[in-house]
This record gives structure tokens, sequence and C-alpha cells, in this order.
């Protein structure tokens, strides 16, 4: 069975310090970002790349790490393609997955019912389904959508490029969808109450999934 490691960070807990520790193209990027949580969000995400660079090694990276991003976003090295993650953030928290295959992972915070947003981004079947819902239950499928359709469009490298109602997820005891002409896995992730968290695999092998929520302690040492 292979393994799939997914980390979070709390942006609460880290030290604006610590962007001394990243790469000094990175360091620009973020003190160029004025919004200060979205600041923090940007630095909690570049030092959980730079923990899974310390952790796992992979071949030919250096530290501190410099991670680019593709035409649509997806990040990758160049210095070793076959090291696959993604980064996401939302709210208070950043998280990161790691795998040997294409992933995608996105985190959101639970907000308000976007009925507008889910009659654009939902496709005709998904729409019978969403709107057979009590108002309650459509707020938490809605989020469940949407984390899954934004960890689709990471894995795929695509971005936003990736027209949100042409990508049918089909819930069931092993949720599914067919991307490119390929059945792709889908998970939702438990995580905390007030976020929704998914990861998409493009993979048919079975994976374990590892979670664990990092301190500051453990970015930095």
């Amino acid at each position: 069975m292979k393994k799939i490691h997914v980390f979070a960070l709390n942006i609460n807990d880290i030290c604006e310090d610590s962007l001394n520790l990243l790469h000094k193209k990175q360091q620009e990027r973020i003190k160029n970002i004025k919004n200060k949580n979205a600041r923090k969000q940007a630095l909690a995400a570049e030092l959980l790349v730079l923990y899974i660079v310390k952790k796992f090694k992979p071949k030919n990276i250096s530290i501190p790490p410099l991670r680019i991003a593709g035409e649509f976003g997806k990040p990758y090295f160049a210095e070793n393609t076959d090291f696959k993650f993604s980064i996401s953030h939302s709210g208070q928290w950043a998280v990161i997955a790691v795998s040997d295959c294409e992933i995608g992972i996105d985190i959101e915070k639970i907000g308000k019912l976007r009925t507008s947003v889910a009659k654009r981004v939902l496709n005709e079947k998904e729409k019978q389904e969403f709107f057979s819902l009590d108002i309650n239950s459509q707020k938490i499928r809605f989020y469940d959508y949407w984390v899954l359709k934004e960890s689709i469009v990471k894995a795929t490298g695509r971005g936003m490029n990736d027209s949100f109602s042409d990508i049918y997820i089909r819930f069931a005891h092993k949720t599914r969808a067919e991307i490119d002409k390929k059945e792709v896995q889908l998970l939702l992730l438990p995580f905390e109450s007030e976020y929704k968290m998914g990861i998409c695999i493009f993979s048919k092998e079975i994976y374990k999934i590892f979670t664990k929520i990092l301190s500051y302690h453990e970015i930095i040492v």
C-alpha cells in the first residue's frame, strides 16, 4: 500500500522572522503581499515546502528550496519533477500533500451558502442532487464539491482553465470523477469542523493517507 502525507500548519503559530529561512526569491514574493493574513498564509505554505524537502530529502533539491509554478500555478521543482506535492491555504490553515503520483489538495473554511456560485460550478446531474437537499445540507455539500473540484484542477495542473461545471463528481462509498477519460480518486479528509479538505489522486492504486498538524518548532528545526 502506498502513502500520501498531508501536513498542516496554523498560520497564527508562526513568526514572520522565519521568512529568513526561505529562498531569497520567495522572501521577496511574500514581502510584496500587502494583506497581512494573505502574507502569513503564503509564508506558512512555503515553510511547509521547506519542511517536506528536509523530511523527504528529494534528489537534487537544495535547502532553502525554490519551488516554481507552472502556467496555471501548479507547484514543482525544476530539479526533480518526480517529487509531487500540492499546496493550499484558507483561514488560519496552510496544508501540503506529498505523494509519488499527480496529486491535488484544497482546504476551505466553511462560510455562507453561495447558491449563485453553486449554479455556476455544478453540472446538471450535480445540481439535481444538490437542490434536493435542505438548506443546511446544501451548505455542507457546496464545500464538498468545491474542495474536490479545486483538488482536481490542482492535480491536472491546468488550474481554473478547467471549467468546474465540466467536472462530474459522483458521491458514493468511493467518490470518483473522470478527467481526460481517466478515473481519479477523490477523498474528503477529516479536519477541523469549520473547514473542508479534499484531495485528488491520479492513480488507481490504494493509498493510505497520513495527516499531521505540525507545530512551528517542528518546522524550523
